[in-house]
């Protein structure tokens, strides 16, 4: 019976890990599509315009339009939507509208919120016909973009005949919590939704995009029917890419740490509200990779610990079998020392310390606790976002181009 329980324990420790990290590797580089220098933009040079949606966003949205309002994209427009704030934000907004010509504000009002609509896609849809750019980049309020980001983005874009291109940013810890658990988070997402293999065009059922940085052809929105073929979805990004890349579009995620920052969540609290809406959201509803999310920490993650606890007592306690417990000891060392060396990876790919790679047992616990959140969600579909509640089901997309 052990002899099964070590070959099992093979292929869900060291082989698995092993295979995660060739995969990470392999998936780096195919993310890796922006460069400095960056091409120059295809003659003649096409409008383009940023529409920041923003609500309750007072203490980043300034430095966010700000680097907006200062790209080195020779032809391009920002909008900024004040989204129902109840802080600064709004004020916030005309002010900056006031020193920037070419930014424009647009308020949203609270009986502007229609039913089964989120709140984000609402905005955008209510916007985006004052929008003259051939291109649209849609950034989130607490993103904020390098100067060359735009120009960057679009001239690799246009001239590989891309659709859509959305970068992966630079994932920004100002606590050690920050710094622990959101790497791990974006991680799960990765590994769950198979995020690189997007830009395999032929894998036409994998797909993902990111909306904190979402750049697409404006005919290829129109042709969609803008955020309202979305207008339901907590994580419209991933239903437009899953959307597009179904009719065949041209769909690219692009490593994006030099050119777009981010700090996702300033509390714990919100980490865990934020990303157990996203993991919720990304799988329509459904809890079946929650679930598995859950089996990999267990089994892969923690059975590494429980592994090497076994290969002590069985050293302790040696009746021949695997060499009185060398073999597990040397099963079990391999496998934490892969596991470790992908969580460094995960880490310093991020911009976080390294070192957070030995504090897993903390970070798998916690994030364990995000997948639970998920899993409520996906039990009483109702979400609490930016303030706003929602209790309405996603609806299941039942044509030849949507995906349910």
């Amino acid at each position: 019976m052990e002899y099964v329980l070590f070959a099992v324990y093979i292929l869900v420790g060291p082989v698995v890990w092993a295979l995660f990290l060739v995969g990470m590797t392999m998936g780096r580089k195919r993310m890796s599509l922006l460069e400095r220098p960056h091409p120059r933009l295809p003659e003649p040079i096409e409008r383009a315009t940023i529409l920041i949606p923003a609500k309750d966003e007072g203490q980043r949205i300034r430095e966010c339009v700000e680097a907006a309002c200062n790209q080195t994209h020779p032809n391009y427009q920002v909008i900024a939507i004040d989204d129902r704030s109840t802080d600064e934000t709004g004020a916030i907004l005309d002010e900056l509208a006031a020193r920037y010509p070419h930014l424009r504000v647009r308020h949203i009002q609270n009986d502007e919120l229609a039913p089964g609509w989120t709140g984000k896609c609402n905005a955008l849809y209510r916007t985006v016909n004052e929008a003259d750019g051939q291109w649209l980049l849609f950034v989130d309020s607490d993103v904020v973009i390098s100067p060359d980001a735009l120009a960057a983005s679009v001239a690799r874009t246009s001239r590989r005949g891309y659709d859509v291109m959305s970068l992966w940013p630079k994932l920004e810890s100002h606590t050690f919590f920050e710094g622990l658990l959101v790497p791990l988070c974006a991680t799960g997402v990765s590994m769950m939704y198979l995020v690189s293999l997007t830009n395999k065009d032929y894998l036409r059922n994998v797909a993902f995009a990111n909306g904190q940085f979402l750049l697409i052809r404006r005919s290829v929105y129109d042709e969609m029917g803008g955020h309202a073929a979305v207008k339901d979805r907590f994580c419209e990004d991933v239903e437009i890419a899953r959307l597009l890349k179904k009719r065949g579009k041209r769909i690219r995620i692009a490593w994006g740490t030099d050119f777009a920052a981010v700090r996702m969540y300033s509390s714990v609290s919100g980490i865990f509200k934020g990303w157990g809406r996203n993991f919720y959201a990304g799988s329509l509803g459904k809890p079946w990779r929650i679930l598995a999310g859950l089996a990999f920490i267990l089994l892969c993650g923690f059975g590494a610990y429980a592994a090497t606890g076994w290969a002590i007592f069985r050293l302790m306690n040696p009746d021949g079998v695997f060499g009185g417990g060398w073999g597990w000891s040397a099963a079990a060392a391999i496998h934490v020392a892969l596991m470790h060396a992908a969580l460094v990876k995960v880490y310093a790919w991020s911009g976080n310390p390294r070192f957070n790679a030995l504090l897993f047992p903390l970070g798998g616990v916690m994030l364990m606790g995000v997948f639970l959140r998920s899993l409520r969600m996906c039990m009483t579909n109702k979400v609490e976002w930016r303030g706003t509640h929602y209790t309405h089901r996603m609806a299941a997309h039942t044509d030849a181009t949507k995906e349910s």
